[in-house]
């Protein structure tokens, strides 16, 4: 009887191991999915920046490398140059000091 009830209870253990090994590798896969669900909706969303991101700096170059000023060229005017200044006495400056003066 002693022989029966200890493969008795080694079958109970045996079963009762396996059933916590199974509950934990179900946890651990479970841990697992989470982690790999939380990472897959980052980098969803990491992709959706760039995307956006790219888009609106190419939208941006077209529009600033397109822009010209809203001024009329006529073709017989030639090219435009800036009126000369008018002419101010020039101060020494350090870059280019005046000559001191001889005594």
């Amino acid at each position: 009887m002693t022989r029966v009830l200890l493969a008795l209870a080694g079958v109970v253990l045996l079963a009762v191991t396996a059933l916590a090994l199974v509950w934990l590798l179900g946890q651990l896969l479970t841990g697992l999915g989470i982690f790999i669900v939380g990472a897959a909706g980052v980098l969803g969303r990491l992709l959706w920046f760039v995307l956006v991101t790219g888009l609106l700096s190419g939208l941006v170059y077209f529009v600033a490398s397109a822009w010209r000023p809203g001024t009329r060229v006529l073709a017989s005017a030639g090219p435009r140059r800036p009126a000369p200044a008018a002419s101010a006495p020039a101060a020494a400056t350090p870059a280019d000091p005046a000559p001191a003066p001889r005594s």
